[in-house]
């Protein structure tokens, strides 16, 4: 996972530094992925969106499997249930985000 984080690291640096490269990456993620060495499995979509200083993107997970089946209860738990949010990056983030 490191090496992945590494070659993330490295791409978006890239894209910071080149108008046209991030051009392509947002255009057609899959193909320069793979440039970096960070293959995307078949029947797997790929969007990249930017974070600006007046706009965040949050992804939401997909829900575990049996997810439908817990209770308010246990997927408060399930959750850190500690009543506190946070929001986590793949990488060292960029910017602070003071939400």
């Amino acid at each position: 996972m490191t090496e992945q984080k590494n070659a993330l690291a490295q791409l978006f640096a890239a894209c910071w530094k080149d108008e046209a490269l991030k051009a392509r990456f947002m255009s057609d993620p899959k193909s320069v992925l793979k440039e970096y060495g960070l293959e995307v499995p078949d029947g797997m979509d790929v969007k990249v969106v930017e974070n600006a200083d007046d706009c965040v993107h949050i992804t939401l997970p997909a829900a575990p499997a049996g997810a439908g089946a817990l209770s308010d209860d246990e997927l408060s738990n399930a959750a850190g249930g500690s009543g506190t949010a946070w929001i986590g990056c793949t990488l060292d983030c960029p910017t602070t985000w003071t939400g």
